[in-house]
């Protein structure tokens, strides 16, 4: 597999070619407080010294840094907002995430022949001030880009020092918070996700240019844990854009930008801050209970995943209508994928047994009349499987289970249908990979998948497309645009690809604002090997059932239409 996707392909009348060694490299600058730096920084320079597409032109040293600190260090004194300080140092003692997105790494050794200009930013309130004389030495190094990690807000003069402006992190989103502290509001408020943008500076530290944008799921309950999968995560944006900057160059780059920055927002929310002691108090005495019903609810409930179904003669949208398919108790079944043979419905599903916390594939098989029989299991490996894939090719019927802890995606082939099955190959190695979707469209294998990335890191908010001309094949190419979905609410893959009326959809989850919560349908658009587009048309939601928890595939084949749906569940 490449994962730079630097391979030549052809697909119909659009070619992707690789990128021209002879093309000059984006020279970087990056500005820093000190020498250590945290490890997501360390990510985003390592990954540009090592790239072929951009290398570091100049440091930037702030040696007005330690006054900085010192005003940090008198705002976490402040008796105003102590209660809140106190929470995040307890939050920061307790919780020791792998890897730790904030710890200190001495990069002087990246940066070894990288010259360093020191400056001394005039602090006003929220801004620093870089003076002419320090820019002036700054645009001798003609930078293409300048990363801002080290001075405060900047304005005037300095935001014109690069070629392509200054680029800044906002570890939020800014069309529903702005300020800060990162995470936190989000996390307390219980929102369900958080945004994350990278931007070109302007004046208004709130209306940059957007360069890349994201949104992430909150999966826990404490503000350090999701702030540190959120860096880890976007510590990937820069390599990205800096890489798809060098592929277009800066006036397709930036024309694009422009597009997708023209609609005009109205921010209509407060202006957040770091909570005061009363506010805090407040939300924590809320968030508490959070915590505590949380806790109980996962020591006396479960979530239970049955099967619905309805057998139309078109897909079936009426979810009220669905009759259910409900397991023992001991067990959940979930991610139904259909097969239709032989006038016969064969569905592959997951079967968790909660004892063993392990799922397996099992099969069962439907008439036309909706009879159906008992599970029986037909796949069983020594980690967890899940999400079932069955596809037929040539005659020959196939599986691509979720295969994420064995850190691989893996195609299985059907010896004897529909009960025996044998591992055929593995696509790729050394990928953790959930709910691999396949598609053979117009001569080309078409690869769907989340990818947790880098390790450590939740897999639910990107997806990335790959392709082949061969199915079973070890070379896969990646697409130049992955990841093609960055969105904790559709990006993750929720069933088969389907056709209706000439149309491709494709079936996601949204995470927000839990897990499993709903399946977005997007009309695939544009599917070649340069361009990827989809939007979404429909969107469902566990509303037709109070009990019900959550939805989170969705699958069509000949009348059956089928959903999986979580429901709590009292355990002794």
């Amino acid at each position: 597999m490449d994962n730079n996707g630097n391979s030549h392909y052809d697909t119909g009348n659009e070619v992707f070619s690789p990128i021209s060694h002879d093309q000059k490299k984006i020279r970087v600058g990056i500005m820093l407080d000190d020498i250590r730096t945290e490890f997501w920084i360390y990510k985003i320079l390592e990954d540009i010294v090592s790239s072929e597409y951009a290398s570091l032109a100049l440091v930037v040293l702030n040696e007005n840094h330690e006054n900085t600190t010192s005003n940090v260090k008198k705002s976490r004194q402040n008796r105003k907002k102590m209660l809140y300080h106190s929470y995040t140092g307890f939050e920061n003692r307790i919780i020791h995430p792998e890897p730790d997105a904030f710890a200190p790494v001495d990069i002087q050794k990246l940066l070894e022949n990288v010259p360093v200009i020191k400056i001394q930013p005039r602090m006003e309130k929220n801004f620093d001030w870089i003076e002419e004389e320090g820019i002036e030495r700054i645009k001798k190094f003609s930078p293409d880009a300048i990363l801002r990690f080290g001075p405060r807000h900047l304005k005037g003069d300095i935001l014109q020092a690069a070629r392509y402006g200054i680029w800044s992190y906002y570890h939020g989103d800014n069309t529903v918070i702005r300020g800060g502290p990162p995470g936190f509001w989000e996390t307390f408020e219980r929102m369900g996700e958080r945004g994350v943008i990278l931007q070109q500076v302007t004046e208004d530290p709130y209306n940059g240019v957007v360069l890349y944008r994201s949104s992430f799921p909150l999966h826990s309950l404490f503000t350090s844990e999701n702030n540190n999968n959120c860096y880890l995560r976007s510590s990937l944006f820069v390599p990205r854009t800096l890489k798809k900057l060098y592929n277009e160059g800066g006036d397709t780059f930036f024309a694009d930008r422009k597009r997708e920055n023209n609609e005009l927002f109205f921010y209509n929310h407060r202006d957040y801050s770091a909570p005061a002691n009363f506010t805090f108090l407040t939300m924590f005495l809320k968030y508490g209970y959070h915590l505590c019903t949380e806790s109980l609810s996962r020591h006396f409930f479960q979530s239970q995943w049955v099967l619905m179904f309805d057998l139309q003669d078109q897909i079936s949208t009426s979810f009220w209508r669905f009759k259910k398919m409900i397991p023992p108790k001991d067990r959940f079944w979930a991610d139904p994928h259909v097969f239709f043979k032989n006038d016969t419905y064969y569905i592959f599903i997951e079967e968790f047994i909660f004892k063993t916390r392990k799922g397996h594939i099992s099969l069962i098989e439907m008439q036309q009349s909706g009879e159906y029989s008992e599970p029986v299991k037909v796949l069983e490996e020594p980690f967890h499987l899940s999400y079932p894939h069955v596809f037929d090719y040539n005659g020959t019927v196939y599986m691509i289970p979720e295969t994420r802890r064995a850190k691989s995606i893996n195609l299985y082939q059907c010896t004897d249908f529909p009960t025996a099955w044998k591992h055929k190959v593995t696509l790729m190695d050394s990928v953790e990979a959930v709910d691999a979707t396949i598609l053979f469209h117009k001569n080309t294998w078409w690869l769907f998948t989340n990818i947790a990335e880098p390790a450590g890191t939740s897999p639910d908010n990107e997806l990335f497309l790959f392709y082949s001309d061969d199915l079973i094949s070890q070379n896969w190419t990646s697409h130049p645009l992955n990841p093609v979905i960055s969105d904790s609410k559709r990006a993750r893959p929720a069933g088969k690809i389907f056709e209706r009326n000439g149309k491709l959809y494709r079936p996601s989850q949204c995470m927000n604002p839990s897990y499993g919560y709903g399946i977005k349908l997007n009309e695939i658009d544009v599917l070649t090997g340069a361009e990827y587009q989809e939007r979404e048309i429909a969107y469902i939601e566990p509303k037709w059932d109070r009990k019900l928890k959550g939805v989170h595939t969705f699958c069509h084949e000949n009348r059956l239409t089928m959903i999986d749906g979580a429901y709590k569940k009292f355990v002794l």
